[in-house]
């Protein structure tokens, strides 16, 4: 898998989630919004901790070492932390934060689907025909 395939998805999680926030407030109300919101920032952050603590410390190539120990560091207690703080002491709605918490798995899911059926289907060989 290239690395590119996770920075992308990142970002189009946030694009989603963004786009999505003022839908939910509108149409579902504020507490599963914001669970929304803490669901898809905290898998966010922890897919991308988690990115650059694999990249940098478990590689055969020489990298930085120590961002990935920091992102460990970060990742482990105080993302976990925070976390759990979130959903014990804060009111909002626990299928909010499932749902955020799915989002990025779910862009995971449909960008793997979509270059599966690209290479199957063979629009990755950019044959458009003879021109004469």
């Amino acid at each position: 898998m290239e690395k590119d395939i996770i920075k992308r998805s990142i970002k189009v999680s946030l694009i989603v989630a963004v786009i999505f926030t003022p839908f939910l407030y509108l149409y579902i109300g504020s507490a599963f919004t914001y669970g929304f919101m803490a669901g898809a920032a905290w898998n966010i952050v922890n897919v991308f901790l988690l990115f650059h603590l694999v990249t940098n410390l478990i590689t055969p190539v020489a990298s930085n070492k120590g961002f990935g120990v920091i992102a460990g560091v970060i990742k482990f207690p105080i993302i976990y932390g925070l976390g759990y703080a979130v959903i014990t002491y804060t009111n909002v709605s626990l299928y909010g934060i499932l749902a955020g918490f799915s989002l990025i798995l779910i862009i995971f899911a449909l960008k793997a689907l979509g270059i599966f059926y690209t290479n199957v289907i063979g629009l990755n060989s950019r044959r458009y025909g003879r021109s004469t």
